[in-house]
Protein backbone atom coordinates (compact mmCIF):
# COMPACT_ATOMS: atom_id res chain seq x y z
CA UNK A 1 0.00 0.00 0.00
CA UNK A 2 1.40 3.07 -0.94
CA UNK A 3 2.85 5.27 2.11
CA UNK A 4 0.26 8.30 2.49
CA UNK A 5 2.22 9.82 5.75
CA UNK A 6 4.87 11.11 5.30
CA UNK A 7 7.22 13.88 7.58
CA UNK A 8 5.73 16.05 10.03
CA UNK A 9 6.42 19.85 8.94
CA UNK A 10 3.71 21.53 10.83
CA UNK A 11 1.42 21.67 13.89
CA UNK A 12 -0.79 24.20 14.17
CA UNK A 13 -2.86 24.52 17.78
CA UNK A 14 -5.29 27.05 17.07
CA UNK A 15 -7.86 27.79 20.27
CA UNK A 16 -10.28 30.58 21.31
CA UNK A 17 -12.84 31.27 23.36
CA UNK A 18 -15.60 33.32 22.31
CA UNK A 19 -18.83 34.62 24.65
CA UNK A 20 -19.51 30.96 26.51
CA UNK A 21 -18.15 28.40 23.65
CA UNK A 22 -14.38 27.11 23.85
CA UNK A 23 -12.63 25.30 20.94
CA UNK A 24 -9.61 23.68 20.70
CA UNK A 25 -8.07 23.01 17.16
CA UNK A 26 -4.91 20.08 17.01
CA UNK A 27 -4.11 20.08 13.08
CA UNK A 28 -0.34 18.30 12.53
CA UNK A 29 0.51 18.47 8.47
CA UNK A 30 2.55 15.23 6.68
CA UNK A 31 4.27 15.52 3.68
CA UNK A 32 5.80 12.99 1.48
CA UNK A 33 8.52 14.16 -0.78
CA UNK A 34 9.02 11.01 -2.87
CA UNK A 35 5.47 10.90 -3.85
CA UNK A 36 4.18 14.49 -3.16
CA UNK A 37 1.20 13.78 -0.78
CA UNK A 38 0.22 16.02 1.79
CA UNK A 39 -1.76 14.44 4.89
CA UNK A 40 -3.07 16.63 7.28
CA UNK A 41 -4.75 15.57 10.44
CA UNK A 42 -7.23 17.17 13.09
CA UNK A 43 -8.44 16.86 16.40
CA UNK A 44 -10.99 19.42 17.35
CA UNK A 45 -13.44 20.07 20.18
CA UNK A 46 -16.18 22.69 20.46
CA UNK A 47 -17.63 22.84 24.14
CA UNK A 48 -20.46 24.79 26.04
CA UNK A 49 -21.16 23.92 29.20
CA UNK A 50 -21.94 20.16 29.13
CA UNK A 51 -22.83 20.45 25.06
CA UNK A 52 -19.76 19.35 22.86
CA UNK A 53 -18.68 18.45 19.39
CA UNK A 54 -15.64 16.56 19.16
CA UNK A 55 -13.73 15.72 16.23
CA UNK A 56 -11.32 12.50 17.21
CA UNK A 57 -9.90 12.36 13.76
CA UNK A 58 -10.38 13.95 10.53
CA UNK A 59 -7.95 14.16 7.96
CA UNK A 60 -7.65 15.71 4.61
CA UNK A 61 -4.81 14.47 1.92
CA UNK A 62 -4.20 15.84 -1.52
CA UNK A 63 -1.95 14.90 -4.43
CA UNK A 64 -1.72 16.20 -7.92
CA UNK A 65 -3.50 14.53 -10.54
CA UNK A 66 -6.08 12.87 -7.70
CA UNK A 67 -9.32 14.06 -5.98
CA UNK A 68 -8.12 15.00 -2.03
CA UNK A 69 -9.72 12.54 0.51
CA UNK A 70 -11.75 14.15 3.32
CA UNK A 71 -13.14 12.39 6.71
CA UNK A 72 -15.09 13.75 9.28
CA UNK A 73 -15.21 11.55 12.25
CA UNK A 74 -17.60 13.41 15.03
CA UNK A 75 -19.09 12.82 18.09
CA UNK A 76 -21.86 15.44 19.82
CA UNK A 77 -24.06 16.42 22.48
CA UNK A 78 -26.12 19.07 21.26
CA UNK A 79 -29.68 20.06 23.44
CA UNK A 80 -30.08 16.53 24.65
CA UNK A 81 -29.52 14.98 21.63
CA UNK A 82 -26.95 12.51 21.78
CA UNK A 83 -24.91 11.60 17.80
CA UNK A 84 -21.72 9.90 16.21
CA UNK A 85 -20.98 10.50 12.70
CA UNK A 86 -18.39 9.51 9.85
CA UNK A 87 -17.94 10.69 6.60
CA UNK A 88 -15.43 9.93 4.12
CA UNK A 89 -15.56 11.16 0.48
CA UNK A 90 -13.31 12.16 -2.47
CA UNK A 91 -14.75 16.17 -3.27
CA UNK A 92 -14.10 17.32 -6.99
CA UNK A 93 -13.51 13.22 -8.87
CA UNK A 94 -13.77 13.54 -12.32
CA UNK A 95 -12.09 10.03 -13.41
CA UNK A 96 -14.87 7.09 -13.23
CA UNK A 97 -12.02 4.55 -12.82
CA UNK A 98 -11.36 6.68 -9.13
CA UNK A 99 -15.00 6.29 -8.61
CA UNK A 100 -15.53 2.35 -9.32
CA UNK A 101 -11.86 1.36 -7.68
CA UNK A 102 -12.77 4.02 -4.44
CA UNK A 103 -16.30 2.52 -3.96
CA UNK A 104 -15.51 -1.05 -4.88
CA UNK A 105 -13.16 -1.22 -1.77
CA UNK A 106 -15.39 0.61 0.59
CA UNK A 107 -18.06 -2.11 -0.56
CA UNK A 108 -16.15 -4.50 0.14
CA UNK A 109 -14.48 -3.89 3.29
CA UNK A 110 -17.98 -2.68 4.97
CA UNK A 111 -19.59 -5.89 3.59
CA UNK A 112 -17.29 -8.07 6.08
CA UNK A 113 -18.81 -6.08 8.93
CA UNK A 114 -22.22 -6.48 7.93
CA UNK A 115 -22.71 -2.78 6.38
CA UNK A 116 -24.33 -1.91 2.85
CA UNK A 117 -21.56 0.73 1.45
CA UNK A 118 -24.67 1.45 -1.81
CA UNK A 119 -27.34 2.58 1.01
CA UNK A 120 -24.77 4.43 2.96
CA UNK A 121 -23.27 6.38 0.10
CA UNK A 122 -26.86 6.84 -1.45
CA UNK A 123 -27.20 10.49 0.42
CA UNK A 124 -24.35 11.84 -0.46
CA UNK A 125 -24.29 10.73 -4.10
CA UNK A 126 -28.05 11.95 -4.87
CA UNK A 127 -27.30 15.23 -3.17
CA UNK A 128 -25.89 17.37 -5.48
CA UNK A 129 -22.98 19.81 -3.93
CA UNK A 130 -22.22 21.93 -7.58
CA UNK A 131 -22.41 21.48 -11.50
CA UNK A 132 -18.72 21.49 -11.40
CA UNK A 133 -18.12 18.98 -8.22
CA UNK A 134 -18.42 15.77 -7.99
CA UNK A 135 -18.12 13.27 -4.89
CA UNK A 136 -18.47 9.88 -4.28
CA UNK A 137 -17.90 8.12 -0.40
CA UNK A 138 -20.37 7.64 2.70
CA UNK A 139 -21.86 8.51 5.66
CA UNK A 140 -23.08 6.53 8.66
CA UNK A 141 -24.94 7.59 11.53
CA UNK A 142 -25.03 6.09 15.22
CA UNK A 143 -28.28 8.50 17.28
CA UNK A 144 -28.18 8.26 20.97
CA UNK A 145 -24.53 7.23 21.09
CA UNK A 146 -21.59 8.80 21.62
CA UNK A 147 -18.73 7.06 20.21
CA UNK A 148 -15.15 9.06 20.35
CA UNK A 149 -13.49 5.86 18.40
CA UNK A 150 -15.98 6.15 15.67
CA UNK A 151 -12.69 7.03 13.23
CA UNK A 152 -10.89 4.11 13.95
CA UNK A 153 -13.58 1.77 12.72
CA UNK A 154 -13.65 3.20 9.55
CA UNK A 155 -10.71 5.03 8.49
CA UNK A 156 -8.36 2.05 7.78
CA UNK A 157 -10.05 0.68 5.40
CA UNK A 158 -11.22 4.28 3.67
CA UNK A 159 -7.41 4.80 3.89
CA UNK A 160 -6.86 1.80 2.04
CA UNK A 161 -9.52 2.67 -1.18
CA UNK A 162 -7.62 5.73 -1.18
CA UNK A 163 -4.33 4.17 -1.70
CA UNK A 164 -5.93 1.97 -4.43
CA UNK A 165 -6.97 5.01 -6.46
CA UNK A 166 -3.41 6.78 -5.89
CA UNK A 167 -1.82 3.39 -7.73
CA UNK A 168 -4.42 4.13 -10.77
CA UNK A 169 -3.92 6.59 -13.10
CA UNK A 170 -4.19 10.61 -12.78
CA UNK A 171 -6.68 12.63 -14.00
CA UNK A 172 -6.57 16.47 -12.40
CA UNK A 173 -9.34 17.76 -10.16
CA UNK A 174 -10.62 20.85 -9.34
CA UNK A 175 -9.62 21.12 -6.10
CA UNK A 176 -9.34 24.37 -5.61
CA UNK A 177 -12.95 24.53 -5.98
CA UNK A 178 -13.61 22.53 -2.95
CA UNK A 179 -11.31 24.68 -0.84
CA UNK A 180 -13.01 27.40 -1.96
CA UNK A 181 -16.56 25.93 -1.39
CA UNK A 182 -15.50 24.80 2.13
CA UNK A 183 -13.93 28.45 3.05
CA UNK A 184 -16.67 29.97 1.64
CA UNK A 185 -20.15 28.64 1.40
CA UNK A 186 -19.73 25.67 3.79
CA UNK A 187 -18.29 28.19 6.70
CA UNK A 188 -21.63 29.94 6.69
CA UNK A 189 -23.76 26.64 7.21
CA UNK A 190 -21.42 25.65 9.81
CA UNK A 191 -22.25 28.91 11.43
CA UNK A 192 -25.76 28.20 11.54
CA UNK A 193 -25.57 24.76 12.42
CA UNK A 194 -23.55 26.03 15.35
CA UNK A 195 -25.86 28.52 16.44
CA UNK A 196 -29.01 26.52 15.72
CA UNK A 197 -27.14 24.18 18.26
CA UNK A 198 -26.34 27.05 20.80
CA UNK A 199 -23.04 27.01 20.44
CA UNK A 200 -21.11 30.34 20.02
CA UNK A 201 -18.77 30.16 16.96
CA UNK A 202 -17.65 33.51 14.89
CA UNK A 203 -17.68 33.02 11.03
CA UNK A 204 -14.48 34.20 10.89
CA UNK A 205 -12.86 31.94 12.96
CA UNK A 206 -14.68 28.60 11.39
CA UNK A 207 -13.10 30.40 7.81
CA UNK A 208 -9.72 30.30 9.99
CA UNK A 209 -10.31 27.24 10.30
CA UNK A 210 -10.81 25.68 7.34
CA UNK A 211 -8.06 27.83 6.09
CA UNK A 212 -5.63 26.27 8.29
CA UNK A 213 -7.04 22.87 6.71
CA UNK A 214 -7.13 22.73 3.13
CA UNK A 215 -5.92 26.31 1.66
CA UNK A 216 -3.15 26.29 -0.61
CA UNK A 217 0.41 26.21 1.29
CA UNK A 218 2.22 28.03 -1.50
CA UNK A 219 0.40 30.99 -3.78
CA UNK A 220 -0.24 29.31 -7.03
CA UNK A 221 1.74 31.69 -9.87
CA UNK A 222 -0.97 32.36 -12.52
CA UNK A 223 0.74 31.83 -16.21
CA UNK A 224 0.70 35.42 -18.32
Amino acid sequence: MIKLKGKLIGEYNYNYKYRKTKVTHRIKEFYNEKNGIRFVELKKETKKGNNFVRLPKSIWITKNGYPPLATDGAAKIARGKKLSLFFAGLPTVQSKEHIRIFDDVLRNELRKIGMDYDQLSKSLKERPVAKEIGITGFIYQKTGVIDNKISDKFLPMVLKAYSRVLESKPMKCPVNLWAQRIIGKQAIVEFHLFKDEGFDVPLSAQRAFFTMMMDEREPVLESK
